[in-house]
């Protein structure tokens, strides 16, 4: 959309600026007090106001972003500030913002990221600034003034919020100086020294290792919470156990969270392969549902055929090279074409050296504050359920809906698991190397108050006005037979990065909540280092409960 006037992109303030609330408001005597540090778009802002907390604060360096924040938090004051180098032009010390009963902050994903670990240390941009005489003897000043989580423990050691929640990559517990032999790997002794100074302030806390693709966002991503709270307060109920198919059982569960490996030397934690979930009965492991790809993806827009594209010069070692695409992307959307030929689309890594497709019915790969994500289609979508049905781009209208039923794409799941042919009714289970799994594209009528499910989720109940159709050899054939040239492609648009980032923009022809404006790079980069809403949410509730529980036993 397009921003206000007074709302235009500036350039970064020599001083640190302050912003009052673009509208004044009272606030009641019993509203729960939010300040967020380090707010970007607003992922953690807009997860605990749905929970019920008031953001009253919010400050980071970007003005860009704050300028999003306050287009879409009007009620709370910005600060466009440095909150970590004191000798910055425009730095603003953490213990000078106003106090809250809650904190929240999405320290910096880049210093403490596995991949930019090397360069943080190098840069000394991993350490603090507290009094701790034997941690004082292997750091500098510099190193100590520019960790950002070093923010969070001056506001809490000013003000004493009763409850903080901090976000950042799981790497993070890897935190401190270089293991010798391995310079992209720390000790975590800095971070184990940051989590003590907390306890020598009266806090208590406990780590959470969540991704985001079971809380309805269309993303895989993995993410460490740590919540902290005062010694006084009740502690908060921080399990997730979201409800999950058990096929041993026959049954729902309410799924545990459960470690498998334990924490690498890297610290880098991903669900299926340091951590999953398991049924409390028998303990075999469940796949919670999760939200498909497609749900972010406006598939209006497929792109233009590969072949149709004009030819550019790319210089490929010491020869030029005439190509409609990068010839890396080719040849990744080559290799994809025939891996994935009985798959209408695709999702793959169009940027990136390394990178794993993703089929329309999984989640979106991990977004970072690049757009390096492509769709490539066929451009062919098949009908299931009806008299005479053929295939029909996807971009084309559906056919007439009736009264009686409506219609939507289906990712319907055709999966041989233990040698038994699964139901369409369960969701699917975390696929195995000797497992087939199969995803097609169709459209099926539903009747109206049912909702159809895609990809991984469970299907609803399938009664005989509600066949999934499947697809044929020889559709699959001819899906196969295809050429590349003769394939649809384009990058992701900054609105689907958005939705599958858990925030709510104009999409597809359809009025967002979520204001935002700027260059697709902006945007992007905005989304990408954002929290994800729904997980603030979740989180905010879990702690909400035990500032009223705190209340009522006052």
């Amino acid at each position: 959309m397009s921003a206000p006037t007074k709302q235009k992109t500036a350039t970064k303030p020599r001083t640190a600026t302050h912003r009052p609330a673009a509208r004044q408001r009272r606030f009641r005597h019993d509203e729960l007090i939010a300040v967020d540090l380090f707010s970007g778009f607003g992922g953690i802002t807009q997860g605990i106001e749905a929970a019920g907390f008031t953001t009253i604060m919010a400050a980071n360096h970007n003005t860009y972003k704050v300028e999003v924040h306050e287009a879409n938090h009007p009620d709370a004051e910005h600060w466009i500030a440095n909150l970590v180098d004191p000798e910055s032009a425009d730095y603003h010390s953490a213990r000078d913002l106003p106090a809250g009963d809650l904190l929240v902050a999405g320290v910096s994903c880049v210093n403490h990221s596995q991949a930019n670990t090397k360069k943080a240390y190098e840069q000394g941009a991993s350490l603090f600034d507290l009094d701790d005489p034997d941690f004082d003897e292997r750091v500098t000043r510099s190193e100590r003034d520019r960790a950002t989580a070093n923010c969070v423990l001056h506001y809490a050691d000013r003000h004493r919020p009763r409850m903080i929640l901090v976000e950042c990559t799981t790497e993070l517990v890897s935190w401190g100086p270089a293991i010798p032999g391995r310079q992209k790997v720390g000790d975590g002794s800095t971070y184990r020294w940051w989590l003590k100074q907390f306890g020598n302030i009266d806090y208590e806390y406990r780590e959470l290792r969540l991704n985001s693709m079971f809380f309805g966002v269309p993303q895989s991503r993995d993410r460490l919470y740590i919540v902290f709270w005062l010694k006084h307060m009740p502690a908060p109920d921080l399990d997730h156990c979201p409800l999950s198919w058990c096929a041993s059982c026959d049954d729902a569960v309410e799924a545990v969270w459960s470690w498998k490996t334990g924490v690498p030397p890297t610290g880098a934690v991903r669900y299926g392969i340091q951590y999953n979930y398991r049924c409390p009965r028998c303990r075999r492991e469940v796949v919670p549902p999760m939200t498909p790809s497609v749900e972010a993806i406006d598939l209006t827009d497929l792109g233009s055929k590969i072949g149709d594209r004009p030819l550019k010069k790319f210089t490929v070692g010491d020869q030029e090279v005439l190509s409609p695409l990068a010839p890396a992307t080719m040849a990744r959307a080559e290799r994809c074409r025939k891996r994935f030929a009985e798959y209408p689309a695709i999702l793959m890594p169009a940027k990136a050296v390394h990178g794993v497709e993703r089929l329309l019915g999984q989640p979106l790969a991990t977004q970072t504050s690049q757009q390096e994500t492509g769709i490539l289609s066929t451009g062919m979508a098949m009908f299931a359920h009806r008299h005479n049905g053929d295939g029909q781009h996807l971009t084309r209208p559906m056919d007439t809906v009736t009264a009686t039923e409506d219609r939507a794409l289906l990712f319907a799941t055709v999966a041989n698991y233990q040698g038994a042919t699964r139901g369409l009714n369960v969701p699917l289970p975390t696929q195995a190397a000797s497992e087939t799994l199969g995803l097609m594209a169709g459209i099926i009528p539903f009747r109206k108050n049912t909702r159809p499910a895609l990809g991984s989720e469970a299907m609803p109940t399938i009664t005989s006005e509600q066949i999934p159709g499947l697809l044929t050899a020889e559709w699959a054939a001819l899906l196969a037979n295809l050429t590349l040239e003769e394939c649809y492609f384009r990058m992701l648009r900054a609105a689907e990065v958005g939705v599958g980032c858990g925030f709510n923009p104009d999409f597809a022809g359809r009025p967002g909540t979520f204001k935002v404006w700027g260059s697709a790079r902006n945007q992007v980069d905005g989304y990408g280092n954002a929290v994800s809403p729904a997980v603030g949410e979740w989180l905010g509730r879990r702690m909400r409960v035990s500032f009223h529980q705190e209340q009522v036993a006052a």
